[in-house]
């Protein structure tokens, strides 16, 4: 499901892109190990916008900067992020243009 959700945030000209850890089972192991989290957001209320809210969470086993790169693929427009140096690389692509805040 967060794929079709994901593809069609993509089409949005602004995006909002966060990550957060989050325990996972670890089978066999009998504890849990640490995942991460990647939110994709859009909500263009504040200014007007008529596209409605959305958000997708996609999970990744690790919080390399190809996580972003490979899940918002084909995204052309603004990405507001926080420092993390992951999302770099997508405006290295001249597609993308960060706004860090």
């Amino acid at each position: 499901m967060h794929e079709r959700l994901l593809a069609v945030l993509k089409t949005s000209p602004k995006l909002f892109a966060d990550e957060t850890t989050a325990p996972v089972l670890d089978p066999g192991r009998g504890r849990t190990k640490t995942g991460q989290l990647f939110a994709y957001a859009r909500d263009d209320r504040p200014w007007g916008g008529a596209d409605p809210t959305a958000v997708t969470y996609v999970y990744a086993p690790d919080r390399k900067g190809e996580r972003p790169i490979t899940h918002l693929d084909g995204f052309t427009g603004i990405l507001q992020v926080d420092g993390y140096g992951g999302y770099k690389a997508l405006a290295g692509r001249n597609t993308v243009k960060l706004a860090f805040w």
